[in-house]
């Protein structure tokens, strides 16, 4: 298998986006413990929802099967909480920190693995897990400040829309690392350029500037030079942050453009029925960039190693692999416009004209995306989307 890959697929990079957020998963945790006290009674084994621990030893375990598919393969993990992102492995400084690894180096410590030059499997475990607990740690330490602050309820209400991960941050931090790394493999010319636009004919016009290649001539054409194949792999727990949309969305035309697959998998709590049980967002970055978009059933394929196998059935094999491949496809893509606000679906909307956020209802005085303040007037009348008059 490894022998496979490597003789026949170029060397890939994956960067991993991995959704930490306290609220999530210190809720998905208690619920766990007393949900498994109750099966153990009956000697049961357990039923989830995953852990955050689950999830991590779960990327590190498809970290190291990738490590092993090429020995140029390179690996790149970046944690995101509500309000901070992190690329968490490698680390800055140190080592195998992240210079060494993007001029093509293993890293300097002793405890890197056979498999492959570029990933150092035992810093990659040590890593991950100290990068989540300081992100962690530090979310946490924020939460303490804001509760205890005097101004208590104007703080919660002003983070309200940020009660989901910030992956659209993290997403931009993924798309300028895997340029950085491009870059640095193609002799300090990024590899994501297009030349052959500036030999067009003059008849082509501008149209042709704009279109560009598609993204399989622009993949056959790196791997016949043995430049890395780019993807991005997004593990998301919380709900979509609505407020995100247009950032992920210009993440997701710079991704196709840049020939960046991205890849999405969706990790529902089922503890109630009204928990979300996929990720709209998400689904349309995958839909977007030609990647592969699952969200893990409930229950026992999230523990006791199952999630494990499912992350490595799906996301671990090469888009040059694919085709060949049973893997799940998105036959209903929800590209219904949805409420900066409120995450409804609607079809008669305010929109902001100076971000283009889109609201349900008009806001009463300052744009909740962008901050512009709002004039006080009567609404357009009539069918049909409304613009607000911002200062």
């Amino acid at each position: 298998s490894s022998f496979f890959f490597s003789a026949f697929s170029p060397p890939n990079l994956l960067t991993i986006i991995l959704d930490i957020t306290t609220f999530t998963w210190t809720h998905r945790s208690l619920a766990r413990t007393a949900k498994d006290k109750a099966l153990a009674a009956k000697n049961k084994s357990s039923a989830g929802p995953a852990t955050l621990d689950d999830v991590i030893t779960s990327v590190l375990a498809l970290g190291v099967s990738f490590s092993c598919l090429n020995r140029d393969n390179v690996l790149v993990v970046i944690a995101a909480s509500e309000e901070e992102v992190s690329v968490i492995y490698p680390r800055k400084g140190g080592d195998g920190n992240m210079e060494e690894v993007v001029m093509g180096g293993g890293g300097g410590g002793n405890t890197g693995g056979e498999c492959g030059e570029r990933v150092d499997l035992g810093l990659l475990n040590d890593y991950v897990r100290l990068g989540v607990a300081e992100l962690v740690n530090r979310s946490a330490e924020r939460a303490e400040k804001r509760a205890s602050s005097s101004e208590g309820a104007t703080s919660t209400q002003s983070t309200s829309q940020k009660k989901g991960a910030a992956i659209a941050s993290a997403l931009s931090l993924a798309l300028c690392s895997i340029n950085r790394f491009m870059v640095a493999s193609h002799a300090g010319v990024s590899a994501l350029a297009n030349t052959s636009l500036l030999q067009r004919n003059d008849d082509e016009g501008i149209l042709a500037l704009m279109g560009g290649v598609s993204s399989a001539s622009k993949q056959a054409q790196n791997a016949q030079k043995g430049i890395l194949s780019p993807r991005a792999l997004i593990i998301q727990a919380s709900p979509d942050r609505t407020s995100d949309y247009n950032a992920l969305m210009n993440c997701a035309f710079a991704a196709n453009k840049s020939s960046v697959v991205i890849d999405g998998c969706f990790i529902p709590s089922g503890l109630t029925k009204n928990d979300a049980k996929a990720s709209p967002y998400l689904q349309q970055l995958v839909d977007q960039t030609n990647g592969v978009y699952l969200s893990v059933p409930s229950g026992a394929a999230q523990v006791g190693g199952a999630l494990s196998e499912v992350l490595m059935s799906v996301f671990l094999p090469p888009p040059s692999v694919r085709g060949e491949m049973n893997l799940p496809k998105l036959h209903n893509v929800d590209f219904r416009a949805r409420c900066f606000e409120t995450g409804e679906s609607i079809d008669v909307a305010q929109i902001c004209n100076q971000c283009l956020s889109i609201f349900k209802e008009r806001p009463k005085e300052v744009c909740l995306t962008c901050g512009a303040s709002v004039r006080k007037g009567k609404a357009s009348s009539g069918s049909g989307t409304k613009k607000m008059k911002l200062k």
